[in-house]
């Protein structure tokens, strides 16, 4: 009499109630899902920058959901990527176009979208931009970097609400250069 028919039985049952499982998501994920698409993107304008000179990130919020967006109120920040803040600062300027109402401050800039901007309808854009720069006492050997997140965001659509904080996409990184001799 030979073990091994019903130890490959137990096998075959065993694959059979795992496929089983997985194909109607009990058991994990069968398919790969879309990754999440972001509600925020940005671009700056310059990538590099001698201390003092201004840049601008444009920050752009798309509706994802199903429903009008009525309302949104969002805080952007800089970031020390490799720990220069002890030596180099740098800073919101101002903020320009895409809000009802805006506010830069040296560490964050927030804005939020208000009538008339509102409603955003599902899959509209909307886009705010800030200038930046790096504290004309900066010294530019350190080669200091930095980039931007969305702290924080509010928004309120149909009857619910969403507050969230989220990386910008793409990431944003803006390195302090020396000047270049002319």
């Amino acid at each position: 009499m030979s073990t091994t028919a019903p130890a490959t039985g137990r096998a075959r049952l065993l694959a059979v109630l795992t496929l089983l499982l997985t194909l109607t998501g009990l058991g994990g994920q069968a398919f790969a899902a879309d990754p999440a698409q972001p509600h925020f993107t940005a671009t700056v304008d310059d990538t590099t920058l001698t201390a003092g000179q201004i840049g601008t990130l444009s920050v752009t919020f798309t509706n994802r959901q199903d429903q009008p967006v009525t309302f949104l109120y969002a805080t952007v920040n800089t970031v020390d990527v490799n720990a220069s803040w002890l030596t180099v600062r740098h800073e919101f300027v101002g903020c320009a176009g895409g809000a009802s109402w805006c506010s830069a401050v040296p560490d964050s800039a927030s804005y939020n979208l208000t009538y008339p901007q509102v409603p955003i309808l599902p899959g509209e854009s909307r886009t705010v931009a800030f200038g930046y720069r790096f504290t004309a006492d900066s010294d530019c050997a350190t080669g200091a970097r930095f980039g931007f997140e969305v702290q924080y965001f509010y928004y309120e659509y149909g009857a619910s609400t969403y507050q969230s904080s989220q990386d910008l996409t793409p990431p944003t990184i803006v390195t302090l250069v020396c000047p270049t001799a002319a």
